[in-house]
């Protein structure tokens, strides 16, 4: 007892001695010439930092030295100072010990990877970025439509764990009502309540889409996995689909989905108009039943939906690394291809879902012919035309198995004015048989896509080579281009996410290091990621954000053992365990725009969802790893929050600092020189160029004497966009500049 009680003296005597020097470790590092980047000055020059101090008469003494006074806690002060008084501070006899604010000691959230390589996490924690406020989506609704929703998710509760922030719910497949007002299916749950409780059991996509987006991490440490919006609003609903007779499929997305997720869409809006937010809402679904040029329903539909403060984000697809599309200009003649479900070799049977579309008044036809590995034609159709207009259905049995196929036709789209001709073909025994498609026109570009079998949600793909069966020198191999989905990557009214690869390797719950590095190709993008562009010749994906390994919740009452290995946190809420899992797909990459863009609606709630666009694909990051931009795989470039927030400050004509003090800059666009005629400088001010990623490229400090007329000379700047950030006292003018 003795001795632990000489211990802890020692220990308190040495922290006492410790605590007399003037200035505490962390200022000591600011003070330190090789350290000095670890020092936090903000916009106006100064450092913020907390003094002790001894003396009733210590406010009048660092007044008198120009020392700024912001609040008082007993005797500790909080005070700003600039760098040249450093020096002076420690001289104030008030004064026993000062704690400088630097990077070594702020308070800040621990960063993750994807929060970094988006620039969130300095959106938000804009204040220490040079941004007028710190962004979270705060009054911004998110709204998430899918399948898989856990309510009582604690990411979905505030920081704090207090208060679940979803404000709607619109269960489509919930029989027992009421249905939102002006629907008439579903029911729409409208407090916490009834919302907490009323868990979606379809999976663990929507919950895990939802927490990349705008979960607020709440129970993970440092709440390292919350979303990129983490106090928006949240408005969910599960689409109309599961228990449906038509399930989760090809034809059923195409059937099934495509109202129901528009009637979601307004829904979304409708709230957030009543409350007067503006809305950012997240699709992370596709398909590929369609022309996949913009002129679908759905696509048509959203460009109606869409406007200020109303905007969509969609998955770009996954299929980068598959060739389920196909395509082939005709002239006269015939063209062929092995159609195959992808997981065939799992299954005794083999369905294909296939869509094709021939150009603009023209037509086709198709025969699909059953053949076994010795290249033996066990059951063939007659060449089917799109002229037909009809839907055919052949069925042939044979000794051993069965064979049908189903052609659906459309003469002349009436949206296009193109032939349409939509194959569900299926077989017993995906051993023995393969199924072919013959395509003739006179002279028609057709394009292809098999989405796997025709009622469960599979892949497929197009090839000249199966197994035994090689006609590679006389049959058109599938590809990888257009690949694009319905839904998510064909509207002209939706931003399209391809998926880039912000970690391949993690070390799970079990300890254990799961490296996927062989899954992301060399420049940075997902192997799966789809590929541009669409049929009418636009640039998709527009924009490019992480969706490989990304870690977020996962719904607990979906959760399998087999995804133990893909775990990185579990924790606990509510007595109830929660698992934090890594998913892949632009399913995860879209969020994180969803979740971004909300950051840019609380910048400035006025954009329409054309100047949202503008902004993500004006401000993406451009490097080595994207290439010349645009193109069909990496779009734009990477998205980046820190220049999309700065540049939707400017469409606002920002100044929500300024006061009227206005800012004149001359000529815009720029070549060797840039005028500015300055607003009464009120104290110090400067003038910074920042380059679209955020670095700063020049800078100018400006006093209280300058002439107003300032000619800035230019030549040392290459040709590209500039953020000119001007600042006086607690003034801050933002304004993008381009350089000719």
């Amino acid at each position: 007892m003795k001795l632990l009680f000489t211990t802890l003296y020692f220990v308190f005597f040495t922290t006492l001695v410790f605590a007399q020097a003037t200035f505490s470790n962390s200022s000591k590092m600011v003070r330190n010439a090789d350290l000095k980047d670890l020092t936090l000055v903000d916009e106006q020059g100064y450092i913020h930092a907390l003094a002790y101090c001894s003396s009733n008469t210590c406010d009048s003494e660092l007044l008198e030295k120009g020392i700024k006074i912001n609040g008082h806690f007993g005797p500790v002060i909080s005070i700003q100072i600039t760098l040249n008084q450093l020096e002076l501070i420690q001289n104030i006899t008030c004064i026993s010990y000062i704690e400088l604010s630097s990077k070594s000691n702020s308070t800040r959230f621990k960063n993750d990877i994807e929060r970094q390589t988006t620039s969130v996490d300095k959106v938000q924690n804009g204040l220490s970025n040079g941004l007028p406020m710190n962004y979270t989506g705060k009054g911004v609704v998110v709204g998430i439509v899918d399948v898989g929703f856990q309510c009582n998710n604690p990411t979905f509760f505030t920081a704090d764990g207090k208060k679940n922030r979803i404000v709607r719910y619109w269960q489509q497949s919930n029989k027992q009502g009421p249905a939102p007002n002006g629907f008439n299916y579903g029911t729409e749950l409208i407090d916490s309540n009834s919302i907490i409780p009323s868990n979606d059991l379809d999976g663990s996509h929507a919950t895990h889409v939802a927490g990349i987006a705008a979960g607020s991490g709440y129970t993970t440490p440092n709440l390292q996995y919350r979303g990129m919006a983490p106090e928006a609003e949240l408005v969910f609903v599960s689409i109309k689909y599961s228990n449906d007779t038509l399930g989760g499929s090809a034809l059923g997305d195409y059937v099934v989905a495509n109202p129901t997720i528009l009637d979601a869409y307004k829904y979304i809006f409708d709230y957030a108009e009543s409350v007067g937010k503006p809305a950012v809402i997240n699709l992370s679904w596709g398909m590929h039943t369609g022309p996949h040029d913009g002129t679908s329903l759905f696509d048509i539909a959203t460009e109606s939906l869409v406007g200020k403060g109303k905007i969509l984000v969609g998955a770009n697809g996954n299929e980068g690394d598959n060739n389920m599309h196909w395509n082939y200009q005709f002239n006269h003649d015939t063209a062929s291809t092995i159609m195959i479900e992808n997981n065939r070799q799992w299954r005794q049977r083999e369905s294909v879902y296939s869509d094709f579309w021939g150009s603009k008044n023209s037509n086709f036809a198709i025969q699909i012919e059953f053949i076994d590995t010795n290249k033996n034609t066990i059951a063939k159709s007659p060449f089917i035309s799109s002229l037909s207009d009809s839907i055919t259905v052949y069925k042939f049995n044979t000794d051993s198995s069965s064979f049908k196929v189903a052609f659906v036709c459309q003469a002349k789209n009436p949206l296009n004015q193109k032939p349409n001709i939509t194959v569900m073909a299926d077989h017993q025994n995906q051993r023995k048989y393969a199924i072919i498609a013959h395509i003739k026109s006179d002279t028609s570009l057709v394009h292809g896509w098999n989405s796997g079998a025709t009622r469960e949600w599979t892949s497929g793909s197009f090839t000249n080579k199966l197994n035994k069966l090689d006609y590679s020198s006389s049959f058109i191999n599938g590809n990888t281009n257009y690949t694009a989905g319905e839904n998510g990557g064909s509207s002209k009214a939706v931003i399209s996410v391809g998926a880039l690869a912000a970690r391949s390797a993690f070390r799970n719950v079990k300890g254990a290091w799961v490296n996927d590095s062989g899954y992301v190709v060399p420049v940075n993008i997902a192997r799966f990621s789809s590929k541009g562009p669409s049929v009418d010749g636009r640039i998709k994906p527009n924009i490019s954000a992480p969706g490989f390994d990304v870690p977020s919740a996962v719904n607990n009452k979906q959760f399998g053992g087999w995804m133990l290995d893909k775990t990185l946190l579990i924790t606990v809420f509510r007595n109830d365990t929660q698992y934090w899992s890594a998913f892949n797909g632009t399913s995860m990459a879209a969020p994180h725009v969803t979740g971004i863009v909300a950051l840019i609606l609380q910048a400035n709630p006025n954009l329409t969802a054309a100047q949202v666009k503008t902004i993500l694909e004006t401000t993406a990051t451009v490097d080595q790893n994207t290439g010349a931009v645009p193109n069909n795989i990496y779009g734009y470039g990477k998205v980046n929050a820190y220049n999309a927030v700065l540049l939707a400050l400017q469409y606002a004509g920002i100044n929500a600092l300024n006061k009227g003090n206005i800012l004149t800059v001359y000529p815009n666009p720029f070549n060797d020189e840039l005028n500015i005629v300055l607003p009464v400088i009120t104290n110090s001010a400067s003038i910074e160029f920042f380059s679209l990623d955020g670095k700063l490229i020049k800078s100018l400090n400006i006093d209280s004497k300058q002439s107003s007329d300032l000619n800035i000379q230019t030549n040392d700047l290459e040709k590209g966009f500039y953020i000119l950030k001007f600042t006086n006292g607690g003034e801050i003018f933002i304004l993008k500049l381009v350089k000719n």
